[in-house]
Parts: structure tokens; sequence; C-alpha cells
């Protein structure tokens, strides 16, 4: 699963990546949380690509409020079918940038804390690990009693591949730059093809350290966040 991300790249990278224009001038955060507002790029409505900010916490369109757990994940083994997220997934896919998530291990009790652990994209093609990329999303826009309007969003997850399943059995789904145009353009009669985009990782295709515990609290946010715990080997 993903309940917590970081997007540490600046304006400019998101920018540069995704072919969009962004005016807002957002600083890094390294704690992203459920229920916060999020960057995500998405098709408007005349299917141009753009950046926008919305909540992250899925809320159907029929929802008369957004109440309850906030629906941060969807799975893609049945999002195509699931009343809740079938029609976003068909019509309102967006991408979600980030430059890494947040992971915990163990049970917590008896003065002990989980274990947290970062992990990032792994190095490629002589890139170093790390750095942007976009997790799959699906967004939906909710109206109030009040005839407000909110967009929310929740991110896609996967069977965990070989790199992650010993951290947790689920794992966000991961779009390569060179299909994030059919990602977000694919129509309904294309929707076949995006099956093979959320398919579980690859050996290699991630790296994971742990970290301190002060990732658990939202109310931290700073790079020593991701930061390798100085007493814990580094490992991937």
């Amino acid at each position: 699963m993903c309940g917590r991300y970081y997007l540490k790249s600046p304006p400019a990278d998101v920018a540069a990546l995704f072919g969009v224009d962004v005016r807002d001038n957002f600083p890094p955060r390294y704690n992203i949380a459920p229920t916060q507002p999020i960057a995500v790029i998405r098709n408007d409505a005349r299917g141009r690509r753009e950046y926008a900010l919305v909540r992250w916490g899925f809320a159907p369109a029929w929802a008369r409020k957004i109440e309850g757990r906030p629906l941060i994940n969807a799975r893609s083994e049945t999002v195509a079918e699931k009343p809740t997220f079938r029609a976003a997934y068909r019509r309102r896919r967006c991408l979600i940038p980030a430059d890494g998530f947040y992971e915990w291990t163990g049970v917590a009790g008896a003065g002990r804390a989980r274990r947290a652990h970062c992990i990032r994209r792994a190095a490629a093609g002589g890139a170093p690990a790390g750095g942007l990329f976009a997790f799959a999303g699906v967004w939906e826009t909710v109206t109030d009693p009040d005839g407000g309007e909110i967009d929310t969003a929740a991110i896609l997850t996967a069977a965990a591949g070989p790199d992650l399943k010993a951290l947790h059995h689920r794992e966000p789904v991961y779009i390569a730059p060179a299909r994030h145009a059919l990602w977000l353009d694919a129509d309904e009669r294309d929707i076949a093809q995006l099956a093979a985009l959320t398919a579980p990782s690859r050996a290699g295709d991630w790296t994971h350290h742990e970290v301190s515990a002060l990732v658990n609290s939202v109310r931290n946010d700073g790079p020593e966040l991701i930061a390798p715990d100085g007493d814990l080997p580094l490992f991937s």
C-alpha cells in the first residue's frame, strides 16, 4: 500500500518531467499524509495536461460529503469494476509526482515502535537511485450539500514485487515516463491496455533503507526523515 510519501523535487522539475505549467512555488514535503492536499497531473476538460492540487482521500461522485476513513488507495486488480472507482478509472486517471514513499514493518507495543523504511526508485541506466517519478492515480470531484466542489484522489496499488514483498504485501503502482501519455489519454476503447501498466514491479526496480521513527508523526517534516538511521545498516 502507500500511506505516506514524499516529494522533494522542485516545481521546475515537476513541470519538466510531466510537461505542464506549474505556477505553485511549493516547498519540499517529506511526510505527505492522507487528507492533505497533493499535487497531481491530469487532463483538463479539453484533454490538455494540467497540474492541480487535490485532497488525498478519494470520494465517489455520488458522495454527499466526505466522511469516514479516507480511501487513499485503490486496488489495481479491481479498480475497473468496483463501483467506487470504476468511472474515475475509465475517465479520470492522474499521475501523482513523488520522490519516494514509506512503509513500516514489525509490531508496535511493549515499548517497541514499528520500523520505518524509505523506498525510492533504484539506480538504473547510469542514473543514481532516487529522483522524481509518478504513481498511478484516479481522481474524482465531490459536490457537497452547499454546492462546493472538492477534487479527491487515490493511489493505485498492486501486489508487491520482489524488492518490497518483505516489507508489505502491496506496493503503489509506478508509471514509467514513456507510459505517462497512455495512462492519462487512453479512452474507454483503450481501457484494456491499462492493465499492463499496473502489473507488480520487477526485481531491481526499488531500493529501500531503514529510517528513524521521526516519520511516524505527521507533525515532522524535513530531509532528516529520509536519511538512513545512523544506528542501522543501509540495505536494498
